[in-house]
């Protein structure tokens, strides 16, 4: 028998499907608003007055703190400017009734190619424990780079300390010993830290440190480094800290770059700890306008509180138990630590893969899909992967291409907030509108399938190579399987349970994989905007259930008008997601327009080299902004002259001589060892420059330095560097009376040596011109710092 379909069916079916879309449209709401519920939670507390307890910490006690240290100019290592702070901090400290001292002395240590030393002076107090198991360290850095007042970066963590030593002292004693180092030549090199770590506190052995950072001038607070070894700071972390944010991706991370503090250098010897720092704001970092009028109180509160409150867990415990070798994996969300051991890391990883594999076979047991339809979906999973990378660092080349200013800046805009919710609504438009396009072919359910699988393949991936980061792979995939599994069962029968357990399911995927492009959007910038991408493609797959549900196929189902309203609901979240990634792109270009309160940055230093007598402007932008461009017109096609941090110029340009007298460099004894040349070095700044550098035209194999009234310090193991001049020895806040180096190079014959002295200010060179209103001196990021005067000599 012949079955007739009458023209009422399809518009009932299309009704049908049209009443389901409204509560997956729900949930779906309601899912993307418990991802903003995480980004919430990790907002700073309103800031506490000068009238709150004694015992707590209160950001209006530590703000004339900040103020007072914060409100001049640059305050580098050995200017009068850190040492008047450092005046201040021993008063302060003093008046609290803490043992208080300024360490002086020598400080060293090799970064690679580099060797950083120089005189630091330490401020160093003491609250003596009840019960004493080992020291505690509270640490921050008081001095800034030479490019920044340095608010952030140390002086509201040095503020904050003096908060939380009278906070302390207010208080019972607590059982162990409390040490405020409050350091000095952080920025250069670690200095006072290597100066530290001679310290009678340090003699015992057994130190914990909690140091306060300010990698950006923005909240959240959180931690993004332990160390190795500390396994219970993990669980005092989460047991004491009132508004917990950081995770064990981040530590992994951060412990793969470059990137270094005061911690790093202890760690060194036996101390273990965490580093606490604001996680947001980068484009404040080293930048002139890392002031305290772009600073927040509430950040400051919550750095505060988090601070104070792991240390007086950290001070009523026994040091000994927080030295653990047991590592954990651990994220702070909705104001919780969720964590497991590190021993489940891989077994979970290895779970998710097959709960995804049980997935898969599941949909083809109950004809939902085939095989070929689930490996092409796991092929064509990677294109909105890459089209989301795409994206996103288009959208920075077009910035550029618009705006060249961009081009300069170090990792982020002055408010990168419109363009990273670009990205993310980019990256959700590219996901939706693959999805409409895609189920087309491969039906509903196989794209989930391959989504989950590349989750899986990530979980995988992160538990071989970084095992603290395979979370964001594993518990999205595991949860997403089984999740999809159920909801595959309950679908017929039981419809809105299956919505909620499916709904249920992609919370862990879209909060985490959000969180982690906050995360990772904070630490790069918008410069690698790359790795941000890959997170909120993530998360919108993550959602791919629930766009299965709200999205209906792209072909008509019939010649009714009901197709026309499929269309509409198949167009409207890709276009809706679209306009609003563009509507925030340019609204980012309308908030972020440079002018004087928004400068631009430039690069602009004056070489001089005694020996030739020739000059030259130089810069390290390739592209400069019109005020430096003028006098670096050339690209060098070689660079042999010594400069400080190994550097070179991108751009030169020919400059008046000044006849600037040339660092002092004197061969007081040569002798042969063996095999090896020692020789004996005296360098001397005429011009009292802050920063001296000897370089070798030869590896250099050990030796030693020393100054009047000080030990001598041995140069510190490191690799030789590249180019003519492999050997460099930096030297900061050097002594009128000089530097004496003991150089011991490998072989007979005398290397050959150069001299660099370093001075800030372009003002007494001819010619020069004033920066202008809208442009600022581009940060200090471990190179020839701009607006700088080296004079070289070379022997």
């Amino acid at each position: 028998m012949q079955t007739i379909q009458t023209h009422a069916e399809p518009v009932v079916a299309a009704g049908r499907a049209r009443a389901r879309r409204w509560p997956a449209l729900v949930a779906l709401a309601a899912v993307v608003t418990v991802a903003l519920a995480a980004w919430v939670a990790e907002r700073p507390p309103q800031a506490a007055g000068p009238d709150a307890p004694a015992t707590s910490f209160s950001a209006g006690r530590a703000w004339p703190h900040l103020e007072r240290i914060a409100g001049g100019g640059p305050t580098p290592i050995g200017s009068p400017g850190a040492a008047a702070i450092r005046d201040h901090l021993v008063a302060e400290l003093t008046k609290l009734g803490l043992k208080t001292e300024v360490q002086r002395g020598l400080g060293a240590h090799a970064f690679e190619h580099q060797i950083i030393s120089g005189l630091a002076e330490n401020v160093v107090a003491v609250l003596p424990g009840t019960d004493s198991s080992g020291p505690v360290l509270v640490g921050a850095h008081y001095d800034s780079t030479v490019t920044t007042p340095g608010t952030s970066d140390d002086k509201a963590s040095v503020a904050a300390v003096l908060e939380i030593a009278r906070a302390l002292t207010s208080g019972p004693r607590p059982r162990n010993d409390v040490v405020f180092l409050l350091s000095d030549g952080e920025e250069p090199g670690l200095i006072g830290a290597e100066l530290f770590a001679r310290h009678p506190s340090m003699r015992g052995g057994g130190a914990v440190m909690i140091n306060l950072e300010g990698p950006g001038n923005a909240a959240p607070s959180s931690v993004y480094n332990v160390t190795p070894g500390g396994g219970g700071l993990v669980e005092s972390f989460a047991r004491s800290v009132p508004h917990p944010v950081g995770e064990s991706a981040v530590i992994g991370a951060y412990r793969s770059t470059g990137f270094h503090s005061d911690l790093s250098a202890l760690e060194e010897y036996g101390v273990i700890g965490v580093d606490l720092g604001f996680a947001d704001g980068r484009g404040f970092y080293h930048h002139p306008r890392d002031t305290v009028a772009e600073f927040s109180k509430d950040a400051l509160q919550m750095h505060g509180d988090n601070a104070l409150a792991m240390i007086k867990d950290v001070a009523g415990t026994d040091l000994r138990a927080l030295r653990q070798p047991r590592h954990e994996v651990f994220i702070g969300v909705f104001g919780l630590v969720v964590r497991y051991p590190a021993a489940l890391i891989t077994p979970l990883a290895w779970l998710a893969v097959l709960a995804v594999l049980g997935l898969a076979v599941l949909t083809r047991l109950r004809r939902v899909t085939g095989v070929p339809r689930l490996l092409g979906a796991v092929a064509a999973t990677l294109v909105p992967v890459g089209a989301g990378i795409a994206l996103a660092m288009g959208m920075w080349s077009l910035l550029v291409s618009m705006e060249p200013a961009y081009g300069a800046l170090m990792s982020d805009p002055y408010q990168p907030w419109p363009y990273r919710l670009a990205i993310m609504a980019g990256c959700a438009a590219v996901v939706w509108g693959w999805y409409a396009l895609l189920r087309r072919w491969l039906g509903a359910d196989a794209p989930v399938v391959g989504a989950l699988f590349w989750q899986a393949v990530l979980g995988v991936a992160g538990a071989m190579t970084l095992p603290g980061t395979s979370y964001y792979g594993a518990v999205p995939a595991l949860a997403g399987a089984i999740g999809a599994g159920a909801a595959l069962v309950l679908r017929a029968r039981r419809p809105v349970l299956a919505l909620v357990v499916q709904a249920a399911a992609t919370v862990p995927g879209v909060v985490l994989f959000t969180v982690g492009g906050r995360s990772v959007g904070s630490a790069l910038g918008l410069v690698m905007p790359a790795p941000m991408a890959v997170f909120y493609v993530f998360a919108a797959l993550s959602l791919l259930p629930l766009l299965a549900a709200v999205t209906p196929e792209a072909r008509p189902r019939s010649a009714t008008g009901a197709s026309w309203t499929g269309r509409i609901w198949v167009a409207a979240g890709p276009l809706l997601s679209g306009v609003t990634a563009v509507g925030l792109f340019f609204a980012g270009v309308a908030v972020n327009a440079f002018g004087p309160d928004q400068p631009r940055t430039s690069h602009l230093a004056y070489v001089l080299d005694s020996g030739t007598g020739r000059a030259t402007w130089m810069s390290a932008e390739p592209q400069p902004g019109s005020w430096a461009a003028e006098r670096v017109p050339d690209v060098p096609a070689s660079w042999t002259l010594p400069l400080p941090y190994g550097g070179a110029p991108a751009r030169t340009g020919p400059a008046p001589a000044v006849p600037l007298p040339a660092p002092e460099l004197t061969i007081v004894s040569e002798r042969r060892e063996g095999d090896a040349t020692v020789l004996r070095v005296r360098m001397r700044s005429a011009r009292q420059a802050g920063q001296l550098n000897l370089h070798a035209d030869r590896r250099v194999s050990g030796g030693t330095i020393e100054v009047a009234g000080q030990s001598p310090l041995p140069i510190p193991g490191h690799q030789p560097g590249r180019g003519p001049w492999p050997f460099e020895l930096q030297f900061f806040a050097p002594p009128g009376t000089g530097v004496e180096i003991e150089l011991r190079v490998p072989g007979t014959e005398r290397p050959r040596l150069a001299v660099t002295d370093l001075t800030m200010g372009l003002e007494s060179i001819p010619g020069h011109r004033a920066r202008p209103a809208d442009v600022d001196l581009m940060p200090s990021m471990g190179s020839l710092p701009t607006d700088s005067v080296s004079v070289v000599r070379v022997l």
